[in-house]
């Protein structure tokens, strides 16, 4: 918006030695022209507090508009933010959940070794124990046999 042409008297502050312009001009030398520029000097003052308002509107009205600008990018931002947020979280609780799910799996497969090592164990000692079982009987019929046939020695020759 292109500024309003500023009288003399306004736009030079230096020129202004602190007094009212209007009362300046009413202190002008000649009475007729004094009242003439009163008359002139009124409506243009009126024109410039107008054009202040209206400048001051405007500018009130602007800085409304970029506050709610900025409070809608603000929102915005807080939306984006959580939910990077929320995205970031479900990422590292299913990166965990996987961790996790792993780990039972070695788990499981660490039983299932340990599992089958002792069936083995146990496998072989139990075929160790029939086969000393099986020895043991091998042995105990040797004797019994050789018992067996030193007893019917002793009584075939008490019998003779």
């Amino acid at each position: 918006m292109a500024t309003p042409a500023l009288p003399r008297w306004l736009s030079n502050p230096s020129s202004n030695t602190g007094q009212n312009p209007l009362l300046t001009l009413t202190l002008s030398p000649s009475a007729a022209g004094s009242q003439n520029m009163e008359e002139e000097a009124r409506p243009l003052f009126d024109v410039l507090l107008a054009d202040c308002c209206r400048e001051l509107e405007q500018g009130h009205s602007s800085w409304a508009a970029h506050r709610n600008e900025t409070a809608w990018r603000l929102r915005r931002v807080e939306l984006q933010v959580e939910a990077e947020r929320a995205c970031r979280r479900r990422q590292k609780v299913e990166e965990i959940e996987a961790k996790v799910t792993a780990l039972r799996e070695e788990q499981a497969a660490a039983l299932e070794r340990i599992d089958a090592e002792f069936k083995e164990q146990l496998r072989l000692l139990r075929r160790d124990a029939i086969a000393k079982e099986l020895k043991l009987e091998e042995q105990w019929a040797v004797k019994h046999a050789r018992l067996s046939r030193g007893l019917e020695q002793l009584g075939s020759r008490r019998r003779r």
